[in-house]
């Protein structure tokens, strides 16, 4: 039988630290989301993903977001098909990016049901000018066409990650 035993500093850190003259606030904050269920989406309705909650310090803080999303389209039993599928990424409201992934006018075998599958990934950088809680979302809209001909689109895997940077302009605040 053996005991553990981990010496920790009232920080938390294991090894010799200068968190008295560097707070860990003023260290990167990392945040990840992520979800395998499959969600349908209607056609025309923007839908929500996935979402994230960041909380900044300082104002001016970078947040490095990295999305990852995998759609299924599924074609009707007609040769010809079409679609627009948008993934858009959101600070609360407020759009940051959009991709799209697009077929158009494609032809296919008869009488065949086809199932088209995409990986999309987006990366982005944002500066949150004030300090606060921030939600992020990934959001998807399947975007009907005439003579579209498809079935339904659905999302399965996905995920939603951040870095909060601190400014490095900022001075921690001092303890007391």
């Amino acid at each position: 039988m053996s005991l553990y035993f981990e010496w920790r500093k009232s920080c938390g850190c294991r090894v010799p630290c200068n968190c008295d003259a560097q707070p860990r606030a003023m260290e990167p904050r990392y945040y990840y989301n992520q979800s395998d269920e499959m969600l349908g989406i209607e056609a025309d309705t923007p839908t929500q993903a996935i979402e994230l909650k960041v909380k900044t310090h300082f104002p001016n803080e970078v947040v490095k977001l990295d999305a990852m999303i995998e759609a299924f389209i599924l074609t009707e039993n007609n040769p010809a098909y079409s679609f627009i599928v948008e993934f858009s990424l959101l600070r609360e409201t407020t759009p940051l990016t959009s991709e799209s992934f697009a077929l158009i006018n494609q032809f296919g075998q008869n009488d065949c049901e086809k199932t088209i599958i995409n990986t999309t990934k987006i990366i982005w950088t944002d500066i949150i000018p004030l300090p606060g809680s921030y939600t992020y979302y990934l959001e998807v809209n399947h975007i009907t066409l005439p003579n579209q001909n498809i079935a339904s689109v659905e999302v399965q895997d996905r995920s939603l990650t951040a870095i909060a940077f601190p400014s490095t302009k900022q001075k921690p605040a001092i303890k007391e």
